[in-house]
């Protein structure tokens, strides 16, 4: 655009310039010409500015890790004249690892017309990745002029990690430990004589310290009571978002790339092991500390779900008078955190370290004990 306005603006001056020299109805005629086509491109563009509106439609919520995420826009020109040529920027920024892209598209539009552009994102590393629409661009009819301005358009989707099986080793203290809890599960019983999941009849491998000698001199039956087995964890998995700072992130790999990875790995382990467990973090945007219990597979999913559009926070005196709140009077037998430096800390000692891009083999080297 910038040489076209050159030429044009060179051509003009030498109209003008022939203007004064020779006497010549002629070029009076493509003078005013020159001058009339500037201004009916400068009217063009200023109308396509107010006429046209992009919006950045839904995006998928969650995608896997390294998969394509289409990104679709509508554009609509609500005026009676042609758009000959438009350009929009988008970019896309990992709020994890603090990767971006950028992302570009154009094309033109009939009066009246609407449109929807579709793009690729490459999802990249797992975490919540924004989406923006920043700036558009419409160009006249003979591309001299244009017109820009910013949008404040943005979606969020989150990118889920590879669940890796992480070799493990479970320590007595972890395996024997009682979890204290307000709830019992309706669905198993336990080892808690403080409540009883179910009366039931006498079997031989029953101990005869659980029969219900009361109930069954009623009934005229042995019978027995199942203890309720309670809905506490034995280890907490404390996944830290506190911003490291200090670095590029966008420029190279990190291990804050892997952080949720290494978490929701340890936590899969951790249920091949029959080891119910927590996850926990703090919540910047509504200030609290959200804990998630996860006994089964899918409550993996749910809690990734939920951590993956956490944001970052810097505020770690308000982080950490909130899960001290939080877990008060709640006892652990392993505490793990993970940290966006890469650390891996079990029970204030570091254990492990993330690395910044890791194959099949380093997890398979990354042994932890709870």
């Amino acid at each position: 655009m910038g040489i076209r306005l050159l030429l044009y603006v060179l051509v003009s001056g030498l109209t003008l310039y022939c203007f004064f020299i020779y006497e010549d109805p002629v070029l009076s005629g493509l003078l005013a010409a020159e001058g009339l086509c500037l201004i009916l491109v400068l009217v063009q563009v200023l109308v396509l500015w107010k006429k046209i509106q992009p919006s950045l439609l839904p995006v998928l919520p969650l995608a896997e890790k390294n998969q394509k995420i289409p990104v679709k826009m509508k554009i609509q020109n609500r005026s009676r004249m042609p758009v000959f040529r438009f350009r929009i920027r988008l970019t896309a920024e990992n709020q994890f690892t603090g990767e971006k892209q950028k992302l570009f598209t154009g094309g033109s539009l009939k009066p009246k017309e609407e449109k929807i552009i579709s793009l690729g994102l490459a999802a990249g590393e797992c975490g919540s990745i924004r989406i923006r629409l920043e700036k558009v661009e419409v160009y006249d009819c003979l591309s001299l002029l244009k017109l820009s301005w910013r949008e404040n358009q943005s979606r969020k989707a989150g990118i889920l990690p590879k669940c890796h099986i992480l070799p493990l080793e479970i320590t007595r203290r972890t395996r024997e430990f009682v979890a204290d809890a307000e709830e019992y599960s309706d669905r198993e019983s336990g080892e808690d004589p403080a409540e009883i999941y179910q009366i039931r009849e006498y079997r031989e491998q029953d101990s005869l310290h659980d029969i219900h000698w009361k109930l069954s001199a009623k009934e005229e039956e042995l019978l027995v009571k199942e203890h309720g087995k309670p809905l506490g964890c034995a280890v907490l998995l404390w996944i830290d978002l506190e911003k490291t700072g200090g670095r590029k992130r966008e420029k190279q790999k990190h291990p804050s790339a892997s952080l949720l990875e290494a978490a929701a790995s340890l936590s899969l382990s951790l249920l091949e092991e029959k080891c119910v467990h927590m996850a926990a973090w703090y919540e910047k945007e509504n200030h609290r500390v959200v804990k998630k219990r996860i006994g089964r597979e899918e409550h993996i999913y749910e809690f990734l779900n939920r951590i993956l559009y956490a944001e970052l926070y810097d505020s770690r005196e308000e982080a950490g008078q909130l899960r001290e709140e939080a877990f008060r009077g709640i006892v652990f037998s392993t505490v793990v955190e993970f940290g966006l430096t890469g650390t891996v800390t079990v029970n204030g000692e570091i254990q492990a370290r993330i690395p910044p891009s890791p194959g099949e083999e380093d997890w398979n080297q990354m042994l932890l004990t709870v």
